[in-house]
C-alpha cells in the first residue's frame, strides 16, 4: 500500500488528516497531524514513511469497531481491519460493485468511477445536462451525447465523449459533493478552501452542483460511525490516483 500511497502529497495528507479528526477515536489524531505537519516542512524519506505509516494504522482502526481494535491491540494481534476490506465495505455502503482490482490503487480507482458515473446515470435528463453544461460542454453536445447515451453511462464512454478536463470535473463534482453532504457543509468549506490554496490548478474544474445538488446522498449506507470517515477517505484516495494517471492540463505534474 505504500507504493500506491506514494503519489499522495502533502497537502492531500493534510486533507486526509481533516477527514479523520474526531474526539472519540482510539487512533492518535493528534500525532498524525504533527507528523502531516514535519512533512508539510521538509518532504523527505523518513518524515513521508512516518506519514504513511501512521496513516495506514489509523485508517485501520476507522474500518474496525472499537471493541475489536481493542481486543486485537491488547491480545498482540495487529489492530484493525485490512485496507481491501475497508474498500470492499466502503463499496457496500456506496451501493456500487465489489472492486475486482488486484492492487489497493486499481480498487479505490474502481470505487470512485463506478461511484460517480452510477451518480451521474440515477440524475434526471436535466440534471445531466446542467451538469455538463457547468463544466464547459456545448448544449447542443450535451443533449446529443444524454439522447444517445439512453441512460447507460461508463468511464470510457465518457472519455470518448468528453475531453480528459470535462470527464474529470464530472467526477470531482459528483465525489466531492458526496464528502461534502457527508462531512457537512462547515468542515467542508475549510478542507476544500484548503485546498484550492493549495492545488488551484486540480481543484478548478469544481463546479457550483458540487455544493448544490444532493447527488447520492439518499443511496449512501453510512450503517455505524465508522463509514462517514471512510468513505470520503476512500473516494478522496481514487480521486488522487486518477489525478496522477489523467492529469488534467500540463502543469499536473
Amino acid at each position: 500500500m505504500n507504493d500506491f500511497l506514494s503519489i499522495l502529497r502533502p497537502a492531500d495528507y493534510r486533507f486526509l488528516a481533516g477527514l479523520m479528526e474526531s474526539p472519540f477515536n482510539l487512533a492518535n489524531d493528534a500525532k498524525f497531524g504533527d507528523l502531516v505537519g514535519a512533512l508539510e516542512k521538509e518532504d523527505a524519506v523518513e518524515s513521508r514513511k512516518a506519514v504513511q505509516d501512521e496513516f495506514v494504522s489509523s485508517l485501520r482502526y476507522l474500518g474496525s469497531s472499537d471493541l475489536a481494535y481493542a481486543f486485537r491491540s491488547i491480545t498482540g494481534s495487529e489492530p484493525g481491519v485490512s485496507f481491501q476490506e475497508i474498500v470492499r465495505d466502503v463499496a457496500s455502503g456506496l451501493k456500487v460493485a465489489r472492486p475486482t482490482g488486484s492492487t489497493d490503487r486499481e480498487m479505490v480507482e474502481k470505487v470512485a468511477t463506478d461511484y460517480a458515473t452510477q451518480q451521474f446515470a440515477d440524475l434526471t435528463a436535466e440534471e445531466q445536462q446542467k451538469m455538463l453544461e457547468e463544466l464547459g460542454v456545448e448544449k447542443e453536445k450535451a443533449a446529443a451525447f444524454i439522447k444517445r447515451s439512453a441512460g447507460v453511462f461508463a468511464l470510457p464512454m465518457l472519455i470518448e465523449a468528453f475531453n480528459i478536463v470535462i470527464v474529470q470535473g464530472l467526477i470531482k463534482t459528483i465525489i466531492f459533493g458526496t464528502i461534502a453532504k457527508i462531512i457537512g457543509s462547515q468542515l467542508a468549506g475549510r478542507l476544500f478552501t484548503f485546498l484550492v490554496g493549495r492545488m488551484p490548478w486540480w481543484v478548478s474544474w469544481i463546479g457550483p452542483a458540487a455544493w448544490t445538488l444532493s447527488i447520492g446522498w439518499t443511496t449512501i449506507d453510512l450503517q455505524g460511525p465508522a463509514r462517514r470517515k471512510t468513505i470520503p477517505i476512500v473516494l478522496y484516495l481514487g480521486l488522487c490516483s486518477l489525478r496522477e494517471r489523467l492529469p488534467q492540463n500540463p502543469d499536473d505534474k
